[in-house]
């Protein structure tokens, strides 16, 4: 039987990127510390009896095509009417500023220095000033503390001058104890982290600050190279690329329509995969090193980047030039291959991706460290949980302010836009939570409930569950209502 065109293509391809992968472990990029980092922070710090208020991925961006925040307003009235009205300390729990897709005249898009930074924290605070006077005004009652936490989106935050520029904008002097920065927050019987270090692609090798060279994650490079782009695109569905979590969904969505027969959308799919490959081709394996030594792998490394990015932008437009040409139709056996496949790898990672987090979570709330800890709290997955683990832990993430496609297949969106978590400890140690919805000035907070995807769902347990010692742990994950388990 002889081999269609695309299986050549992919065998190829699968070859390159194992040689590839196989040549960056043997080699990898040595990465140097920089004086620019962030410590942990030990949440007994703040004040005993301090209400605290968690919110995770605002992602304000630049005020242009990419930026998804647009509670502007919302934000700003839960701060001046909700969250002032007594002694709080507000918790930003990652992913605040939208780093990666700001894009400035003046600053190339690949500069990773504190004068990049810097503009681009300033492009962001100007883009949105409601909220940032909203919190100059939270600071200055007093009992009111404002902590940052560092995310995979605004990573760019370890860097001093970023650290300076917030603090100057908010008329505060950067080592004043009512603004506070880290990698995580633990104390009191709480754990909070943004949560990318748990998943794969977002996970850094030094998490705690720069390094040299500045280190690209594979989740940095997909929205460099192939998110920001591809929002730019003409077509009508293409800004709402951002809005699906994880973003890889939604090419596998448009894999699966029928309206794939459209040649627009087959135009942007196939730019999509191209860049994508462009992406994943860029061996990225890295090794911590404490002395500043070690710079030829560094320097061939990033050689090697430049060459394979010129090679595959041409690639890119040669396709981008061909898809301008008048075509008939896309062979219909080749369109109902890709429909079926795609639906099933569209359910596959978006499973996936909404129980990496709580999966790795399981791990640290069974640490000796953390046995006295209540509530393990994340954001990063945009999807919004709330897990008991037992009578005693409970996982919750926090989700976001940003709009957010719960269900690609039928479009839906959540309802519950604004949640936040209001933490109580008292002078027993004892942690109390409500996870929350702000629905405005006029309407008290109501209680989140889960939001289903497509049809009802209910909760499950799995029946691999993971194991600690002698402990059994259940992972929860998501079935539709009725099947059989």
């Amino acid at each position: 039987m002889i081999r269609k065109w695309w299986s050549w293509v992919g065998a190829l391809m699968t070859t390159f990127l194992t040689l590839r992968y196989l040549l960056s472990r043997v080699r990898p990029v040595i990465l140097k510390p920089t004086e620019h980092h962030t410590d942990e922070l030990n949440g007994a710090l703040t004040s005993l009896g301090v209400r605290r208020i968690v919110v995770s991925d605002l992602h304000l961006g630049g005020g242009d095509r990419l930026d998804d925040f647009s509670a502007d307003r919302e934000f700003a009235d839960f701060v001046s009417t909700y969250v002032v009205t007594e002694p709080t300390e507000l918790i930003l729990a990652g992913d605040t500023f939208e780093f990666l897709q700001v894009t400035l005249a003046d600053v190339p898009d690949f500069e990773w220095t504190p004068r990049a930074a810097e503009r681009r924290l300033t492009a962001i605070l100007d883009a949105h000033p409601l909220v940032l006077d909203a919190l100059v005004s939270f600071v200055r009652h007093d009992g009111m503390y404002l902590t940052l936490l560092v995310g995979n989106h605004d990573f760019e935050i370890h860097y001093r001058s970023a650290k300076h520029v917030l603090a100057r904008r908010m008329e505060l002097a950067v080592d004043d104890p009512r603004i506070r920065f880290g990698i995580r927050y633990i104390g009191e019987g709480i754990f909070i982290e943004h949560g990318n270090q748990f998943e794969a692609w977002n996970s850094f090798v030094r998490f705690d600050g720069i390094s040299q060279p500045f280190e690209l994650v594979r989740g940095t490079l997909a929205v460099k190279n192939v998110i920001n782009p591809l929002e730019r695109a003409p077509l009508p569905i293409a800004p709402f690329i951002d809005n699906v979590k994880p973003s890889s969904a939604f090419l596998w969505h448009l894999l699966g329509l029928a309206r794939l027969r459209d040649l627009q959308v087959v135009g942007f799919v196939l730019r999509g995969v191209i860049l994508t490959v462009r992406s994943l081709l860029v061996p990225l394996s890295y090794r911590k090193s404490e002395t500043l030594d070690e710079s030829i792998t560094t320097v061939r490394h990033l050689q090697n980047q430049r060459r394979l990015k010129r090679i595959l932008d041409t690639t890119r437009r040669v396709v981008d030039r061909r898809g301008d040409r008048p075509q008939t139709s896309v062979p219909p056996y080749l369109v109902n291959h890709i429909e079926r496949e795609s639906r099933r790898q569209l359910h596959r990672e978006m499973r996936e991706f909404n129980v990496s987090v709580l999966r790795e979570v399981v791990h640290i709330a069974h640490q000796p460290r953390h046995a006295t800890t209540r509530l393990f709290i994340c954001g990063h997955t945009h999807m919004a949980q709330h897990v008991p683990f037992n009578e005693r832990q409970t996982y919750v993430n926090v989700g976001t302010w940003t709009d957010v496609v719960i269900d690609i297949t039928t479009g839906k969106r959540q309802t519950q836009r604004c949640p936040f978590l209001v933490i109580q400890v008292d002078g027993a140690g004892d942690v109390a939570h409500e996870f929350l919805v702000w629905r405005g000035n006029e309407t008290a907070p109501t209680p989140w409930v889960p939001e289903g995807m497509a049809r009802h769902r209910v909760l499950r347990t799995s029946h691999s569950p993971a194991r600690f010692g002698s402990e059994a742990v259940t992972i929860p994950t998501w079935k539709n209502e009725g099947e059989q388990q």
